[in-house]
């Protein structure tokens, strides 16, 4: 059975270690070696994991499994260049573990997403997507998401395209 709640500072060790191997399961392919350790570094520590589930912006939500993570959401202030990101919310991560992908945990996890936002009184949200991650953005799509703009996204010393979506609330 896969349960749901808030993360907590406890889980920061083993989240860090969940959202690195499942950014290197989607997108380790793409780039070499070293701008990808500078990428982990810099983005999927368990200090910066820590910091997210104790802070009152960001909201920091795992799916799991027997006791072990399988997905997990991260939802905050709007870190993209859009002209009502003041007010609005920015979906910065989502990601499922392979064994439960088309299981429903995405789905319940952007429901949660949704919810908080709407709590925050945010007249939107927002995600990036690179622009090759179709299944993604077949995703963001269905649940009523509109393409409305790109924006660079840094690996290391990789430039990649990433498409922005917006969501009216």
């Amino acid at each position: 059975m896969i349960r749901y709640r808030d993360a907590t500072a406890d889980d920061a060790e083993a989240l860090a270690a969940f959202a690195a191997a499942s950014f290197i399961d989607t997108f380790g392919h793409l780039y070499p070696p070293e701008d990808l350790t500078a990428f982990l570094a810099a983005s999927h520590t368990s200090a910066l994991y820590a910091g997210f589930a104790k802070s009152d912006d960001v909201h920091l939500r795992v799916a799991t499994r027997s006791g072990a993570i399988v997905g997990y959401s991260k939802t905050g202030a709007v870190e993209l260049h859009v002209d009502d990101a003041v007010q609005c919310r920015e979906l910065h991560r989502l990601y499922v573990d392979t064994s439960v992908k088309g299981a429903g945990v995405a789905r319940a996890l952007m429901d949660d997403v949704f919810a908080w936002s709407r709590e925050q009184r945010a007249p939107a949200l927002y995600l990036g997507v690179w622009e090759n991650n179709h299944r993604a953005q077949t995703f963001y799509k269905r649940l009523g998401f509109v393409h409305v703009g790109e924006h660079d996204f840094m690996v290391g010393q990789t430039r990649d395209r990433d498409f922005i979506w917006r969501l009216a609330l």
